[in-house]
């Protein structure tokens, strides 16, 4: 693993990427780990440069096409001057000053790079010093409005303050730009822009859309590099990758795992502002992108986190953008999702697909990313990037030029095999997804009763169609892979994937006995091995009388619990919990298990909750949208009792003694869903540690039948 991945991954994700066989950074130490920035290195570096005005020098299109644009375009002009001004709002028209001031003076440095003629870099200085000296404020209203403020001031202070950094990364280079007056325009945007991002981002705010964060991570992770400010850089990244460094605390629904909503079979990631309309999905793909991409330069594979869950939004927002050959919009996958912003239980219950073609600038470095640097296919962005590139110009949110400064030339190959297969029991039968090949005209899936073969193939999925594939096998243990085939496809097939039938023994934690500061259990992984794992006791756990003559721990009710590592609920979507409990007594939900990627994302186990009854819940980004099946009564007192827990497909069955006290087929949420790079046993987020005793902690892999939960509860 990748210095890169060590830096910004999450525990629970680094298995998952490197199952998933994520792209490798890079080959350079990772500015989250050294501190240590390339310059210019945000969204344009030096090498890129290079590049672009020798394709420019040689007359290849399309950038020949868009530097020509630039050239006569008026923004890029010497015969204009800049309009500071020392408050900026967004309900007001002092916000178009900026906003013109910025394009102008990105014009005007990039005219500089690329034709070497100093009048414009002179120029474009002329505009940073002006607002170096005299901007103040970046506000939603001005002083004595009675406009109300909605605090979207937080918006632009990340959005334009990404751009002025864009620009001075550039005008870094200039040796016409005195290092005093570059010092002023770096100080500026620390003092007015970067503190607003900072702090929304340390806030873990979920209760705003996603554009919100990422509009804060680019501002942070632009002005971090440009300023040599490593503190807020590695702010920007943890953000995105939900990366907790040892610390709990809650992430914002621009992180990887929250904007991501739902994962739908192809890698079609739901993302979280696609319920409200294509003006904002499309607009966290701008934002998204640029943070990538400058991560990327940096020697941070954010790009391929989670197993590029970035492109599996990008790919989803891009679709619903798109026609099919009749002219029809497509049909979306959609997951119900909780509208942040609204009180519960305002749903949406469909994509949002407004009017088809959405032509934002920011498909470019998702598509150069992914498809011309990597080799990696991506069907609906690289449709998208034709169709928007005609309307690419100028949005106060989004950089201009995109074409101009992210195309590359297409990719050369040699083909690479599949990559990212993913493989889960859901609904009974196998899922199969992975991630397509540029050049690839057909995939075969293969299966095998070994991790070592042989293989057969069960299935040819063409390269048009979404990459998934349900697989109904007999009972047993398998291990699929996935080939691509065409002109020069490789003989190498993707990583192999391994899936158990339901029934088997994911975790067991006895704990049965007197262990000192640890509980142990073993974990089946992913490749079938085991491994012993430790749990961690926590704030005043002790031990006392068990079940069979044996010792228990014992929570105190207040902040005892034990903490599990991560991982342990990966990959599941069909999945059984059982554990024995005994009750002293409880609080409104406290939980005898949770696991999640935060407090908004996770699901549980509560004695009493809800209604007053004994409560299983999931949750995918807030705790509005929680799925949720309840008994009729609390968890019993003053006895060991067997809890178990039961989902299939949607369906989910909680039981208690081994009797099912209550289902319901909608819970569309599942542990693969909702990550669970935190587990506790005895408590949870925010609320008081279970009272009472646990033992025999389960998890399977599948739905245990009622005959089997009954056999359990003996």
């Amino acid at each position: 693993m990748s210095a890169a991945e060590t830096s910004v991954i999450p525990p629970a994700a680094a298995t998952t990427a490197t199952a998933a066989a994520a792209p490798a950074v890079p080959q350079r130490q990772p500015a989250s780990v050294t501190g240590v920035f390339q310059h210019p290195g945000l969204l344009v570096t030096e090498p890129d440069f290079a590049r672009i005005r020798e394709l420019i020098k040689t007359g290849q299109q399309p950038w020949t096409n868009w530097y020509n644009k630039l050239c006569v375009d008026k923004f890029g002009g010497l015969e204009t001057r800049p309009y500071p001004l020392a408050g900026v709002y967004r309900q007001d028209g002092s916000k178009n000053n900026l906003y013109v001031d910025i394009w102008r003076a990105w014009s005007l440095a990039l005219r500089w790079k690329l034709s070497g003629d100093d009048r414009y870099a002179d120029k474009a200085a002329e505009f940073l010093d002006a607002w170096a000296d005299t901007l103040k404020v970046v506000g939603t209203v001005p002083p004595g409005s009675t406009a109300p403020d909605d605090h979207t001031f937080i918006l632009m202070a990340g959005m334009q303050g990404h751009q002025l950094a864009q620009i001075g990364e550039i005008l870094r280079t200039y040796p016409g730009w005195a290092p005093e007056r570059l010092k002023r325009f770096q100080d500026m945007l620390m003092t007015v822009f970067a503190p607003i991002s900072s702090w929304f981002l340390s806030e873990g705010r979920i209760g705003s859309h996603a554009n919100w964060d990422m509009a804060s991570m680019v501002g942070a992770m632009a002005i971090g590099i440009f300023c040599d400010n490593a503190e807020l850089y590695r702010q920007a990244c943890d953000s995105y990758a939900a990366n907790n460094r040892g610390k709990l605390r809650n992430f914002g629904n621009g992180s990887a795992l929250h904007g991501v909503y739902y994962m739908h079979p192809g890698h079609f990631g739901q993302w979280e502002e696609s319920g409200r309309d294509q003006g904002h999905s499309t607009l966290g793909m701008s934002l998204g992108g640029d943070v990538m991409e400058m991560a990327w330069n940096q020697g941070d594979d954010l790009y391929g986190l989670y197993n590029n869950r970035f492109l599996s939004a990008a790919e989803y927002v891009a679709r619903t953008n798109l026609q099919d050959e009749s002219g029809t919009p497509y049909a979306m996958p959609y997951v119900p999702e909780h509208n942040p912003t609204q009180p519960h239980p305002s749903f949406w219950t469909q994509v949002s697909q407004g009017v088809p073609g959405h032509g934002r600038n920011c498909w470019e470095p998702i598509f150069n990313h992914y498809v011309n640097r990597l080799g990696i296919a991506a069907p609906n962005v690289a449709r998208m990037v034709p169709y928007c590139e005609a309307k690419y110009g100028g949005s106060s949110d989004d950089i201009w030029w995109p074409t101009l400064i992210h195309r590359r030339l297409p990719y050369a190959g040699p083909m690479k095999p599949p990559s990212g297969l993913t493989g889960y029991l859901n609904d009974g039968r196998v899922l199969l997804s992975w991630w397509g090949s540029v050049g690839a005209t057909s995939y075969v899936v293969q299966r095998s009763s070994s991790a070592r073969g042989p293989f057969t193939p069960v299935a040819t999925v063409a390269a048009d169609q979404l990459l998934t594939y349900t697989d109904a096998p007999s009972n047993g243990t398998w291990f699929y892979q996935v080939l691509a085939q065409g002109p020069g496809a490789p003989r190498a097939g993707s990583n192999t994937v391994r899936v158990a039938a339901a029934g088997e023994l994911r975790f067991r934690m006895p704990l049965g006995g007197v262990t000192g500061t640890a509980a142990v259990g073993a974990l089946v992984n992913p490749d079938g091995t085991v491994t012993a794992v430790e749990g961690k006791l926590l704030d005043g756990v002790t031990w006392g009388e068990g079940r069979n003559k044996d010792q228990a721990p014992m929570f105190d009710g207040k902040a005892a619990g034990i903490q599990l590592p991560a991982g342990l609920f990966s990959n599941l979507d069909d999945f059984t919990v059982s554990i024995w409990a005994y009750a002293n007594g409880y609080r409104w939900d406290t939980c005898i298990l949770f696991a999640g990627t935060d407090a908004f994302s996770s699901l549980h186990i509560a004695p009493q909750a809800g209604r007053g009854g004994l409560r299983f819940g999931v949750a995918g980004a807030t705790h509005n949208d929680t799925r949720a099946v309840e008994g009729p009564a609390a968890l019993p007192r003053g006895r060991w009792v067997h809890v178990a827990y039961t989902q299939k497909g949607t369906t989910g069955r909680l039981y208690l003694d081994g009797i099912e006290v209550v289902n319901a087929d909608t819970m569309t949420l599942s542990p693969r869903q909702v990550g669970d790079q935190v587990t506790f046993l005895g408590r949870n987020w925010g609320h008081p540690a279970f009272n009472g005793r646990l033992q025999d902690f389960r998890i399977y892999v599948g739905a245990l039948s009622a005959a089997e939960i009954g056999a359990l509860a003996k």
